[in-house]
Order: C-alpha cells, then sequence, then structure tokens
C-alpha cells in the first residue's frame, strides 16, 4: 500500500480529484495566446484537438470557452473549465500525449489519470477524506496508489 495524501480546496476539486479529472496548470482566464494550429493530444480517451483561431491563421488569443469548445467539438464532455483551468475528464480516466499545445494548457507530456476506487477495493483507491479546519479549509484526502 502506497498512501498519497493530497489537499483539495473545496467540494467540487475533491469531486474532480476522485472522478479521475486532470487539471491543467495554466491560468486561462485571460485567453491563450499561439495556439493556432497545435495540437491537444491525449492516448486515452484518443483524441487530437488541433486548435483553430478565426480569422483563420491568426494568432489571437483563445478564450477559456473557446478552447472547452474545441475540446469538446473532438469529444463531446471531454473538457470543462474550473477556477480558469481547462479540465480533461473521462470515465475510464486521461493520458496526455506528446502535443503541441500542451505546454501551454499547463499540462505534461506522459501524464494519466484514473477515477478512484472506493475504500478498500484494488488501488487506486480512495482512503478517507477529512475537512481541514485550519490553514484556509478545504479537504485532506488519503489515496492508496498501490
Amino acid at each position: 500500500m502506497a498512501l498519497k495524501a493530497q489537499k483539495v480546496s473545496d467540494l467540487e476539486a475533491l469531486n474532480q480529484l476522485l472522478q479521475g479529472a486532470m487539471m491543467g496548470g495554466a491560468d486561462l482566464k485571460a485567453g491563450v495566446f499561439g495556439l493556432d494550429g497545435r495540437t491537444l493530444i491525449l492516448t486515452a480517451p484518443a483524441v487530437t484537438v488541433t486548435f483553430d483561431t478565426n480569422p483563420e491563421g491568426a494568432q489571437q488569443p483563445l478564450t477559456a470557452k473557446q478552447i472547452m469548445d474545441q475540446v469538446n467539438a473532438a469529444s463531446a464532455g471531454l473538457a470543462s473549465i474550473y477556477q480558469g483551468h481547462l479540465v480533461l475528464q473521462d470515465a475510464a480516466g486521461v493520458t496526455v500525449g506528446n502535443g503541441t499545445a500542451n505546454a501551454k494548457l499547463g499540462f505534461k507530456n506522459g501524464a494519466a489519470v484514473v477515477p478512484y476506487a472506493a475504500p478498500g477495493n484494488t488501488a487506486p483507491a480512495l482512503v478517507s477524506v477529512d475537512p481541514i479546519q485550519q490553514s484556509g479549509g478545504g479537504y485532506l484526502v488519503i489515496t492508496d496508489e498501490a
């Protein structure tokens, strides 16, 4: 059993963690320049998104919503936005490939997440969740990573 402790800020972040969502590290609130023609590649699920700005070829920023919409056009329901970050979630998990847009969106090539099983099941599994009364609140999540 390899235990891992993680702090999450609120119930939404807790649900995303347990359901195997992957949050990009880039803050998209101001938009992202330089995505035109770049790719976000996932190997699980098998999805490739080639970002497009309008007018064609112009290096204009894409908003968080435009980025989310282009990902969801390639795979319905895969992307959402949480606190200005792109979140990718699939029932079987998400694995990032070697796309040219990955770094701009805050995803590491080869990163992978899967949903956590209920306590007592085969890893990766949830062990416990406890509210944090100090340090700004949130939740302490203990998981078994195998």
